[in-house]
């Protein structure tokens, strides 16, 4: 009897880590797209930026670009104020 208990905990445990196996590969390639997708659309969104865009920081803030020089954006706010900022800090463009 004893033989035959080992056996199905055995067994009931190989099928158990087949099944967490395959749910890591699951999410592995879930989360692999879903990081692919993200990756395209800020692609889109750093090479569309243009003057007069209004846009969204990471952190919320809003403002409109007035002047792009390669990797910094000069980005009027609403108080009049102009940030200098990285292209890449620019999460949304309304």
């Amino acid at each position: 009897m004893p033989e035959n208990f080992l056996d199905n905990v055995l067994a009931s445990s190989v099928v158990l880590l087949a099944f967490l196996v395959l749910m890591g590969l699951v999410f592995t390639i879930w989360s692999y797209l879903k990081m692919r997708k993200k990756r395209q659309y800020f692609e889109k969104v750093h090479k569309e930026l243009a003057p007069g865009q209004e846009v969204m920081f990471g952190g919320g803030i809003f403002g409109t670009v007035k002047e792009i020089d390669g990797d910094r954006v000069a980005v009027k706010v609403r108080s009049g104020a102009t940030l200098d900022v990285s292209r890449y800090a620019i999460q949304e463009i309304d």
